[in-house]
């Protein structure tokens, strides 16, 4: 028993060195977990230290480059203005010029025989004019004259060629009328009185001269002179429907009325 008994007690001594021993060898693995820990955050730290200051500069040097690309896209950007400004403003002096040129450009040559041709047919047309102006003058003075010889010698005071529906018809055996009846006498007129606002008296030509002057009817005017041959002046042929080719037929009845007795 007591044998047992020591095998026991070493046992139990055996055991208490192994736990003393296993106790040992846990804090000592304890210590170098602990070590390895603080280790490993050291080198996280400083892994992340060194990261982050990897950033920082990849983040300068993107930054850098970003300002620099920016401030070389804006001189671009500025130099292309400036360019396109000088070519708006040599677009712009061009245009003027274009225009200066315009408004003030030379003739044409057809242009310029155009304006000769209507040139010569308005001195052509004033000259007609002018001739038909002197002719109606000579005509009216004819007219006057005419009448006014006419007068005198058949009928000192002739009836004027009015038309009057409202007057009785004379008898046809009434052979003291008148057989001849005139256009109206100014100067006539003017001694009786009718031309003084009555209604029988006819209208004046418009734009004449001729009512103007007071006539005497003792003694016939003087003959007119006719008109002076205009300058002849080169005009396109006439064609049929030229009011100039032939005599209108109602002026020849209104001459062949008034100057036939």
């Amino acid at each position: 028993r007591d044998h047992h008994i020591s095998e026991l007690d070493k046992e139990i001594l055996t055991l208490h060195e192994n736990i003393s021993a296993l106790t040992k060898e846990l804090e000592f693995k304890g210590k170098e977990i602990l070590r390895i820990r603080s280790e490993s955050n050291q080198q996280i730290r400083l892994h992340e230290q060194d990261l982050s200051k990897k950033h920082e500069k990849e983040l300068d040097v993107m930054t850098a480059d970003h300002i620099r690309e920016k401030q070389s896209m804006l001189a671009d950007f500025n130099k292309t203005q400036e360019l396109l400004k000088e070519i708006n403003s040599a677009l712009q002096v061009s245009l003027e010029e274009m225009e200066d040129k315009y408004q003030n450009r030379e003739p044409r040559p057809e242009d310029l025989q155009l304006i000769a041709e209507l040139k010569d047919l308005i001195a052509e047309r004033d000259q007609l004019i002018k001739k038909l102006i002197d002719d109606k003058k000579f005509y009216q003075l004819e007219l006057v004259n005419r009448e006014t010889n006419f007068n005198k010698v058949f009928n000192a005071s002739p009836n004027v060629g009015v038309i009057n529906p409202l007057v009785k018809q004379k008898k046809k055996n009434d052979r003291s009328a008148n057989r001849f009846v005139s256009v109206p006498n100014l100067s006539a007129l003017e001694s009786s009185g009718v031309g003084n606002g009555h209604a029988n008296r006819l209208d004046p030509i418009p734009n004449s001269s001729i009512h103007d002057i007071e006539f005497n009817s003792s003694r016939p005017l003087p003959q007119p002179i006719p008109p002076k041959e205009p300058k002849m002046v080169l005009s396109p042929p006439q064609t049929e429907a030229s009011p100039m080719a032939s005599p209108d037929p109602q002026r020849q009845e209104w001459f062949a009325r008034y100057f036939t007795f």
